[in-house]
């Protein structure tokens, strides 16, 4: 029924009653009765109310479906057809009117950017269009994933132009992504040095590395025996294993010996204490690199070794040995906990003393 759709498209764009009436020149009454169904807008006023809700007038009549099929066809054969003749500025026109007619309608929008890079228009003219329409979607697109993908179809175009005023807005979008989400590595090179990309990359590598291994060793908790703990255990251990390449990693290095360590105690329980010994001797050879870190290579995959704010790792290490020689299937190795420990207590003290001085 009309009276619905007039009140869906309202409460799409937030509008009340009464910015309805003032926008249209009529009253809240005659707005909300036609709501209601109890009057029928007049058929002058019909255009007026697409243009204010950004839609067609068969739309509100719901004629818009079977419309849009055939008009979606019409404009494919058009744009195949300008494609075949290598017509691109006539493409990019199809696309603007397309817009026009439909503002509303995003994915155009990508369609039109990739166009504009894939075809290198980058003069101001283009430019600046595709960048009335980045701020049109920045206002108006309520969708955060289309409008997140066209920020990654202007940030290539932006960086691609002469135009310095334009370059700067290549920061600009870069700056609206989320860091993890939408991950900002494909577009990245657009808006950083080699150096500072490399960097970013890094950073994101470890970062997708932390999350999985937290979320994997938290499936343990659902675990029913000891060797389903020890699975989940291993299965996040293999993660920063891969990342630190068996190299120094600092602050790194604090989750994978919490790893082994309770990898060592689950076997000890389950009666393989040799086992239990070698993941033992993996957590003292890390352990062993802190004693000697300047003279150790550091992971190349880790973006930093040292995370400001934070607790540092030879602390959370020291932290992680008391909690070993208190845990009861590890007592067996006690002894050999305890020698590690004072051992790597004393170098930590030291160093302090040293950074006091």
């Amino acid at each position: 029924m009309i009276n619905d759709k007039l009140k869906k498209l309202r409460k799409e764009k937030h509008y009340t009653q009464a910015m309805v009436a003032e926008h249209l020149g009529v009253s809240t009454q005659t707005v909300s009765k036609w709501e209601r169904g109890l009057l029928f807008p007049d058929i002058m006023i019909l255009p007026r109310i697409a243009v204010l809700y950004n839609c067609s007038i068969d739309s509100i009549f719901d004629m818009e479906s079977s419309w849009n099929i055939e008009h979606r066809n019409e404009f494919e054969n058009k744009i195949k057809e300008l494609h075949s003749k290598n017509d691109y500025e006539g493409v990019y026109q199809a696309w603007i009117k397309e817009i026009e007619l439909k503002p509303d309608n995003f994915s155009n929008y990508f369609d039109v950017m990739l166009h504009v890079f894939r075809k290198r228009m980058f003069d101001d003219e283009h430019v600046k269009k595709m960048l009335i329409l980045a701020d049109y979607a920045e206002k108006y697109c309520t969708d955060t994933d289309s409008k997140n993908e066209i920020f990654t179809r202007i940030i290539p175009i932006c960086a691609s132009s002469e135009n310095p005023k334009i370059k700067e807005k290549t920061w600009y979008y870069y700056n609206k992504l989320p860091m993890l989400r939408h991950s900002r590595e494909k577009i990245a090179s657009f808006v950083l040095s080699e150096e500072e990309y490399e960097l970013q990359a890094k950073k994101n590598i470890i970062n997708m590395v932390d999350t999985l291994e937290c979320t994997v060793r938290r499936f343990k908790n659902n675990a029913n025996t000891p060797e389903e703990r020890m699975y989940y255990y291993k299965k996040a251990a293999a993660f920063y294993e891969i990342v630190l390449d068996g190299k120094y990693g600092g602050f790194y290095d604090v989750p994978l010996v919490s790893d082994y360590a309770n990898i060592a105690s689950i076997l000890v329980e389950i009666g393989k204490k040799e086992e239990a010994e070698s993941y033992l001797d993996h957590i003292f050879s890390i352990l062993e690199k802190h004693l000697t870190k300047d003279k150790q290579e550091k992971s190349k995959l880790l973006y930093a070794t040292y995370i400001p704010n934070t607790v540092p790792a030879e602390k959370n290490c020291i932290k992680l040995m008391e909690e070993m020689m208190k845990d009861k299937w590890l007592s067996i190795f006690k002894d050999r906990i305890k020698e590690m420990y004072e051992k790597y207590s004393k170098h930590y003290n030291e160093t302090l003393k040293r950074g006091q001085k």
